[in-house]
């Protein structure tokens, strides 16, 4: 039903010649951090405050002068809409659209204050949008009954960090509820089931036989677990001997080793390909260059050639010109004329000319063909040294393949012993789980068989959930834990009598109020999300106040030293995962969390950050006012 959930989408505050006050949410994740009094828990009080809080909130000095408080949200059936109401308490103006439509106009209708009004209330609107109709739940064992409205789904939903960090079970609604309307609000809102049809509390018998029953499913689920785990190990008659934990220390040792072996031979093999990489690149360029000089040689032994035939043309016409030269003022052939007597040149004038040009053309030329030879020469040369070191660098890249491969062998075979200690963990992982369940159902046993029944006063009925869905909110909230990477192994179970959940079979004070924190905030996601499991309505709104508390600054907060308990938590990086969980589930949930100290990464896009920098910072929002 996670279309079906509300959606925060702004908070303000408005007073005659005030400024509006605001603070935006994210449909996802919103993180509101900074420095103490800035307004934080006081944003979470006024959100309570809009779900139909009795308690006006405190007075601040920044709030004097404003009279009203908005709230703009998005509900399931009637869209984005927008609530208001007086700071000195009352009921609500409800306006469809926004914040900023809404100012300066009248509500469409007035929603009451009290659930139990004969008018239309807030409680009966919002429940509506949820699918909720009239729900009775019985405050006491006698089986009086009382209207379940948005005031028990807002302790589900806001948690301030009294509360958050306080001793008692998070299901508690205020001080004067009953122990018996706190587990049957939970038991409500975990199974959808009201007590609008009383069953009255088993006899003694009924008791004792409804005890031996659990004891036999426990028995056989311990047989079942018991013979799982000597299925695993064939022929070791104690099990008690396998010490599971100190081979699963063993091996994680031995993975960690195996993981840096790993590492070094991939940074080895990227060196190998690298340096490989560059003599390729280099034998590359230099075969290119070796083929542009080859193919200059082939050309400049073309331009020799026609140098050659141009000088033995030219050589050719030098030898003609002195032929005709040699006849020259000589008796006329024809007519037999003594030179002197001759008028005619013959053309000897422009034979001579010409004898001159051929002669400095044929210096001209053969000067160009003698620096052509010198050209190919150095060509030639510069060539035999490029083919020399291609073959170098062939003998090198061959050298580093053998490298590779070899290298390639050594990591495969690394992988592969790794892979097989990794499947070692994995079945030892399995076995330790499963030695963690037998553990936890011999406890589950020994409780059972100390079960004595009870008569009860006729009228009576049994208050809370039963163990199958207290079990289901526990192993949700043990999921929660995992995936917040809780030191350890964390176990989750579920106390029937308290209807709280246990941390390693230890109850919520016996941590401490940074563990206290963790707890209450996976309880109420917890909560949501066996809603969720279930098809249940929730309104799918988590605000939390400080549910990091163990990475407090000791000299500074309030809180002061941490326990140890809290002092194991901080050293881990649970903070990292908590937040990564949080945006993880941005889209089927909203979340707010109010923190002092900042997120320990840069938060991504589509994740609302506001920074409350403080009343004495220089630059940047200072609070909420």
């Amino acid at each position: 039903m996670t279309s079906d959930r509300f959606i925060l989408r702004r908070l303000a505050f408005t007073g005659p010649d005030k400024e509006l006050r605001d603070l935006d949410f994210a449909p996802g994740l919103t993180v509101v951090w900074g420095g103490s009094q800035a307004g934080k828990s006081f944003a979470v009080k006024a959100l309570d405050y809009m779900f139909g809080s009795g308690a006006a909130l405190p007075v601040l000095k920044e709030t004097i002068g404003y009279e009203r408080c908005w709230l703009e949200l998005d509900l399931p059936k009637s869209g984005r809409v927008t609530l208001a109401r007086s700071l000195s308490k009352g009921g609500y103006d409800l306006f469809g659209g926004t914040i900023d439509s809404s100012l300066g106009r009248t509500g469409n209708r007035t929603l009451a204050e009290n659930h139990g009004a004969k008018r239309e209330s807030l409680s009966s609107f919002l429940l509506g949008e949820l699918g909720i109709g009239d729900v009775q739940i019985a405050r006491t064992l006698s089986g009086d009954k009382a209207t379940f409205t948005i005031r028990h789904f807002a302790t589900y939903m806001f948690t301030e960090e009294t509360p958050m960090i306080a001793e008692e079970s998070p299901i508690t609604l205020d001080r004067q509820s009953s122990d018996t309307f706190n587990k049957n609000v939970l038991k409500y809102i975990l199974t959808g089931v009201d007590d609008r049809s009383i069953v009255q509390v088993p006899d003694v018998k009924q008791q004792k036989q409804t005890n031996a029953g659990r004891i036999e499913i426990v028995e056989e689920m311990l047989n079942a677990a018991v013979a799982e785990l000597a299925a695993m190990y064939p022929g070791i008659e104690d099990l008690e001997t396998l010490k599971l934990q100190e081979q699963s220390e063993r091996l994680d040792d031995t993975l960690a080793t195996f993981k840096e072996n790993l590492a070094a031979r991939h940074s080895f093999l990227d060196a190998l390909a690298r340096e490989r990489r560059l003599l390729v690149s280099e034998r590359d360029e230099l075969i290119e260059r070796a083929d542009e000089i080859v193919l200059t040689i082939d050309r400049f032994k073309l331009l020799a050639t026609s140098y050659a035939s141009d000088i033995r043309r030219l050589i050719a016409l030098e030898e003609g010109a002195a032929a005709l030269m040699v006849g020259a003022r000589r008796t006329c052939i024809l007519c037999g004329a003594d030179p002197a007597h001759q008028h005619v040149e013959h053309g000897f004038e422009a034979v001579e000319t010409s004898q001159k040009a051929v002669n400095a053309e044929l210096r001209k030329v053969r000067g160009e063909s003698a620096g052509l030879v010198k050209a190919t020469a150095s060509l030639e040369a510069e060539l035999l040294g490029m083919q020399r070191r291609i073959a170098a660098l062939d003998q090198e890249i061959g050298e580093k393949n053998d490298e590779l491969d070899s290298a390639k062998l050594t990591e495969v075979r690394t992988r592969e012993e790794y892979e097989s200690i990794d499947q070692a963990r994995k079945k030892l992982h399995d076995a330790t789980m499963v030695e963690r369940r037998i553990s936890s159902l011999r406890v589950r046993h020994a409780e059972l068989s100390k079960f004595k029944a009870k008569s009860a006063p006729r009228g009576s009925i049994v208050a809370g959930v039963g163990t199958v869905v207290g079990d289901e909110l526990a192993a949700a909230v043990e999921k929660i834990f995992h995936a917040w990477r809780y030191p350890g192994n964390p176990r989750i179970t579920f106390h029937d009598k308290t209807h709280d959940i246990l941390l390693n079979g230890s109850q919520r004070n016996a941590n401490g109020k940074g563990v206290r924190a963790l707890l209450n905030a996976a309880f109420k996601i917890g909560v949501m999300d066996v809603c969720r499991q279930r098809d249940l309505p929730h309104p799918g709104i988590i605000a939390l106040d400080s549910p990091l508390l163990s990475y407090r600054d000791p000299l500074k907060s309030k809180h002061k030293e941490l326990s140890e308990d809290e002092e194991i938590l901080v050293a881990t990086d649970l903070k990292v995962h908590f937040y990564n969980y949080l945006i993880e589930r941005s889209n089927d949930a909203q979340f707010l969390i109010m923190e002092n100290q900042d997120p320990p990464f840069a938060l991504p896009s589509g994740v609302r950050e506001h920074i409350f920098a403080g009343q004495h910072a220089t630059d940047g929002r200072k609070g909420l006012f």
